[in-house]
């Protein structure tokens, strides 16, 4: 790599650093408590709402999270530093609280006798109290995309395996953060094992474990070698194993790790991209969010510039012009274009272009238009 083009790369790394910066802002938090008929009682909600949420009309995925009163304030800090960085989308967290003398009975596995089988008990009681009041609530109550994830850690984990399982299409991703798997006699690892064989599963999944006792880490090896006895092309599989954290501290790598690989390849590439490259990105973003996503004017912008600086004529004036034609009342989009002509000795299609943005931006300030007509001179 040579000089030039390492500083291009830190001049972009410091743009999107400063456009950051420039624009912190603050999510929200909210509690509600939902009157569960299938609880059979009141359960508490904290709802993280991300930066911005206020202020647009805009629609967010969701990401549920067992003890949400203990996991979910990290869980939305994670988020919104991964969000300002574009690394992944702005999420709004559902922490779902588990009292603690409740927690292993809603999230674990039950034993059913014959008596039973037509009851829902455990673990599958409570994931129908989310699938079924939880999730619509959520989604009256707040702008929601169709895309919806869930994090559990320990015995949440194992909630969230199980989760995956039982209602394979409920998740688009599920983060399992040190589950216990050998809950009941590893019962979890047969209905694993029996789901890959049909292939049942899909959407993205993130498993983790750390320096554990053999109880935990045994079993969690089984699953790994399922996981590669029966490959599924429709379940992306990531595995981490932290070997410097514990049961307790794992969980904040865990929702690190685990975000990222629910949104594998979100995260717009350090090299110069031409507008192909960014509509391919966004592309797959929507295709992953179920909703159309367009390259953000600073973006294409910065992109642009970037091909500008190596003389890319061709590729930066397309995707100046896209974003002229794309924001049309966006007095940077026009003066970038401009710009790049003179850059490029296009005089003529400079003077043409600012006569365009005179035209066209219909709030134009007299002081914006002394600066375009100051560009030929």
């Amino acid at each position: 790599m040579n000089k030039i083009t390492s500083n291009l790369i830190l001049v972009l790394v410091c743009f999107f650093h400063l456009s950051v910066f420039a624009s912190v802002k603050f999510g929200k938090i909210e509690e509600n408590t939902i009157d569960s008929q299938i609880l059979g009682e009141g359960r508490e909600l904290i709802v993280y709402l991300p930066a911005g949420y206020e202020d647009s009309k805009q629609k967010f995925p969701v990401l549920y999270v067992t003890d949400g009163d203990i996991q979910g304030s990290h869980t939305a800090g994670t988020l919104d530093f991964l969000a300002k960085f574009d690394l992944a989308p702005s999420m709004i967290v559902i922490g779902i609280v588990n009292p603690r003398n409740k927690r292993n009975e809603e999230l674990t596995l039950t034993v059913k006798k014959e008596a039973q089988l037509d009851k829902l008990a455990g673990a599958d009681r409570f994931l129908a109290f989310i699938e079924e009041e939880v999730i619509p609530l959520v989604k009256s109550r707040y702008r929601t995309l169709d895309y919806q994830a869930l994090s559990g850690t320990s015995h949440g984990g194992q909630f969230a395996v199980n989760a995956l399982i039982k209602r394979p299409n409920l998740f688009n991703g599920v983060i399992a953060i040190s589950p216990s798997l050998y809950w009941n006699n590893n019962q979890l690892l047969d209905l694993t094992e029996e789901a890959l064989k049909k292939g049942t599963l899909n959407g993205r999944l993130f498993i983790s474990i750390t320096n554990e006792e053999p109880t935990m880490t045994e079993p969690f090896q089984k699953l790994v070698e399922l996981t590669k006895k029966y490959p599924s092309t429709n379940l992306n599989i990531s595995i981490k194993k932290f070997s410097d954290e514990t049961h307790d501290s794992t969980t904040l790598l865990g929702q690190y790790h685990g975000i990222k690989h629910l949104f594998l390849g979100w995260a717009l590439p350090n090299t110069p991209q031409t507008l192909a490259d960014l509509q391919l990105i966004y592309s797959s973003r929507s295709k992953l969010l179920g909703e159309t996503m367009v390259i953000p004017e600073d973006r294409a912008n910065g992109y642009g510039q970037w091909l500008q600086y190596l003389n890319r004529k061709d590729e930066s004036l397309e995707l100046f012009t896209w974003n002229r034609k794309t924001y049309p009342q966006s007095f940077n989009a026009h003066i970038a274009l401009i710009k790049a002509y003179l850059h490029f000795n296009l005089t003529g299609a400079a003077k043409s272009a600012i006569e365009d943005a005179i035209k066209s931006i219909n709030e134009l300030s007299s002081k914006q238009k002394e600066e375009l007509e100051g560009l030929l001179t």
